[in-house]
Parts: structure tokens; C-alpha cells; sequence
């Protein structure tokens, strides 16, 4: 990659990922299918605990700050994302994935035991969203990393745009109502499902057996603080990729509000039954379908950049709907468009790391981009619930809207400039 115009550090010319090689076991397209097959399982159990979660802290307050502590707790075991890229660069990928899987089951399985054993206290119920959202972290960057070596770098949007879909097809639109519905039934049986689907899931990946090469780096075998120094060093010096990581986490950080308080939002401001906030979560998730498959067509039409930007102004567009009614279809309707922003901008952004970053430091990249992305949502999701408490559950929605419509005018022209000088299409 060429430095821009603009200045900065010279850098050598950045390198597309190598394409799968066809005479390596389990790297070409058919095996995207039961990489596929494995992520929809996952899913379907995600989405019946991400309703479930809330709604058993629900069970023990309903503070705005107190709630929020369970969206913060997830987020900051997210911050282990540059340790799960170091691992995704140095273990086989697919036994990093399987094992990741193995240890969430035994999480939400000590959920289900304790909710039939009446035991659980909200303390527990941060102590395992946190270890929920460690294990989700790495599971993220090592499956990126692992996708451009089951397809072609020329199928790399189409693939993460169909992921997404059937991740927010079965996890938002069918999993998210299903785990309300099964929390009203029994509070444990959603926890059970999620550690079933886990199981399932590694199962998938185990048989036939979906073999990749090890990722070591070449060299000498250095520590894990130095190769986490070498994403940095890496993103640090790409001017584009270090502006897409921060303006990924300023949007993180206003729609947290989103994730911290649409329970509330539905009972309270809409004055709908708790019943309703799946159903709420599976608009969202028929927006995301959308924007996940139209992806690439957006890529193709008018380019990565460009489209990211749309997906911006429409998440921004969105928020402040949301903030402004309180007719159910008009939320509704607003609930989907941000899940078609956030799909496009995901599938768009995803993939073009995976097709430009050198495949033996993808994982340490993916890590560092991921931690600056999230590590400013605890702030965003206590800023919300603080301001929720002390207003009404809507302002925060509309300050996102607001914030993110100002955060697409600001980042369109240095972005596009840059762009153009790295010719990305």
C-alpha cells in the first residue's frame, strides 16, 4: 500500500490474502458449508440467550444502571480480543473454534443448573456474561481469520454476508422470540438450548473433520505481548484501517444504548408486554438478513466505502425514529433499518480486512481492531443507562442518532480520500 497523499508513514505495499489452496484438506467452497451449517446451529442457541440474559436480570432488578451492568461486563470481556487474534495466528483455527464452543457450554450449563437450583444471584449472572463475552470475542476473530482459508478471497463478502444472515435469521428472528417464549415457560430451558447448540456445533466441526494448516508465524516463536505489538504496529500505520477501527468504536458507543435499554424501551415507553421485545429483536434481524445478503451487490454497485458510509447515515436516521415515537410499527420499522446498517457496514468492513491483511498476522489485526472497536462500549451502555434514569428511556436514542449522523459527516471525506489513494473498490 502506497502512503496517501495526505503523509504519513511509508508503507511497504500491502498484500491480498492468499487464496485457498485447493490441495489442502478442508480449504475450498464446499466447506463453507458446514462452517456455515455450525455457525446457524451456534446461533439459533445465541439468540435464545441473548432474550433470556436480560430478561434473568430483569428478574432481580430493574434499575436502567443496574441493567446495564450485564451489556458492560460482556463488553469488557470483549477486551481479551488482541489474546484471541495471537491465538487464531499460532493454534490450528478450527480446534481454537471447537474448544471456545466446549467452554461456553460449560458456562451457560452452570446458568441452567442454577436457575433449577434457585442458587443464582445477579453477581453470577455478570460473573458469566463476562466469561460469555470473553468466549464470544475470540470465537469472532478466529472465525474471521478462518474464513479466507475456506474460500476464495473473491467470495469473501459473499460469504460473510450469508454468516450474517443466517446468524441474525436464526438468532434474531427465530432464536430471540423462541428464548422469551421458553423463559416464560421454564427460566432454565433457554440456557439448555444454548448449551445444546454449542454441542451441536462441535459437532459439525468435528465431523468429517474440517482440517486447516497451523498458523505459526515464521521465525522464531515470540511472546504474545510482542506479536499483540505487531497488530498495533500494524494498524497503527494503515491510515484507513486505524479510522475504520475508530469510527467503529464511536458507533459502538452510541448504539449500546440500543443493546442496554430496548427491554425497557418496549415495556415502558412503547407499553408493550415483555413478550413483545424478541419480537421487537426479530425486526432487527429481517433488517440484518437484508443488508448481510445485498452486501456484496451495495460492493459491486458503489463500493465499499461508499456503501459503508450509507449504512452509517441509515443506523443514524434510524436511531433518532426510534427516539421520536411511539407507535410499535414505526419502532419496529426503525429496529430493522439499524440492523440493515450494521449488517452492511459488518459484511462490508469484514471482508475487506480479510482480503488486504497478510494471512499469518490476521488474527493479531482482527484482535487489535476488534478491542478499539469495543473498548469504548461500557462507556456507552453506562452513559445510556445514566442518562435513562435520569430523563426518559428514549433520549438516549435520540442522542445516538444524532451522534452517529455527526460521526458519518465528519469521517465521509477523509475516509473516501483515502480510499481513493489506496484504490479500494
Amino acid at each position: 500500500m502506497e502512503a496517501s497523499s495526505t503523509g504519513g508513514p511509508e508503507r511497504t505495499p500491502q498484500k491480498e490474502a492468499p487464496a485457498p489452496s485447493a490441495s489442502v484438506p478442508g480449504v475450498a467452497w464446499p466447506h463453507f458449508g458446514r462452517l456455515w451449517l455450525a455457525s446457524a446451529v451456534s446461533a439459533l442457541g445465541d439468540g435464545v440467550r441473548n432474550t433470556a440474559l436480560p430478561l434473568l436480570a430483569l428478574s432481580f432488578t430493574d434499575n436502567p444502571v443496574l441493567l446495564s451492568l450485564t451489556t458492560i461486563v460482556t463488553a469488557l470481556g470483549m477486551m481479551m480480543a488482541p489474546i484471541g487474534g495471537v491465538w487464531a495466528d499460532i493454534f490450528d483455527r478450527r480446534a481454537l473454534l471447537i474448544a471456545i464452543d466446549l467452554a461456553r457450554f460449560v458456562v451457560v450449563a452452570l446458568i441452567a443448573v442454577g436457575v433449577v437450583t434457585d442458587s443464582l444471584n445477579l453477581l453470577f449472572v455478570y460473573i458469566a456474561a463476562a466469561v460469555l463475552g470473553m468466549g464470544e470475542s475470540v470465537f469472532l476473530v478466529t472465525a474471521q481469520a478462518f474464513l479466507p482459508k475456506v474460500v476464495t478471497p473473491d467470495r469473501l463478502t459473499t460469504s460473510n454476508g450469508r454468516l450474517h444472515a443466517v446468524q441474525v435469521v436464526l438468532r434474531d428472528s427465530v432464536g430471540q422470540p423462541l428464548g422469551g417464549v421458553l423463559f416464560a415457560f421454564a427460566a432454565a430451558a433457554p440456557f439448555i438450548l444454548d448449551g445444546v447448540s454449542f454441542l451441536l456445533g462441535v459437532l459439525l466441526l468435528l465431523f468429517p473433520v474440517l482440517r486447516t494448516a497451523r498458523t505459526d508465524p515464521a521465525g522464531p516463536r515470540t511472546s504474545w505481548w510482542q506479536m499483540i505489538r505487531e497488530g498495533m504496529r500494524y494498524l497503527r500505520e494503515d491510515r484507513l484501517l486505524i479510522r475504520l477501527a475508530v469510527i467503529l468504536g464511536t458507533l459502538n458507543f452510541f448504539t449500546m444504548s440500543l443493546g442496554v435499554l430496548m427491554v425497557l424501551y418496549v415495556v415502558q415507553w412503547l407499553d408493550l408486554p415483555e413478550s413483545a421485545y424478541g419480537f421487537f429483536l426479530a425486526a432487527n434481524a429481517l433488517g440484518g438478513v437484508v443488508g448481510g445478503l445485498s452486501s456484496d451487490w451495495v460492493r459491486r454497485r458503489i463500493g465499499v466505502l461508499p456503501g459503508a458510509l450509507t449504512a452509517l447515515a441509515v443506523m443514524g436516521v434510524a436511531c433518532l425514529l426510534l427516539g421520536g415515537t411511539r407507535t410499535p410499527a414505526v419502532a419496529a420499522i426503525s429496529f430493522g433499518a439499524v440492523g440493515f446498517g450494521i449488517a452492511t457496514w459488518q459484511t462490508l468492513i469484514t471482508a475487506f480486512r480479510q482480503a488486504t491483511i497478510p494471512q499469518d498476522i490476521l488474527g493479531r489485526v482482527n484482535g487489535v481492531f476488534r478491542l478499539l472497536s469495543v473498548c469504548v462500549s461500557p462507556f456507552g451502555a453506562i452513559t445510556a443507562g445514566v442518562v435513562a434514569q435520569f430523563t426518559e428511556i428514549n433520549v438516549p436514542m435520540l442522542v445516538s442518532g444524532v451522534g452517529i449522523l455527526a460521526l458519518t459527516a465528519i469521517s465521509a471525506r477523509p475516509l473516501l480520500r483515502l480510499g481513493a489513494a489506496q484504490a479500494v473498490r
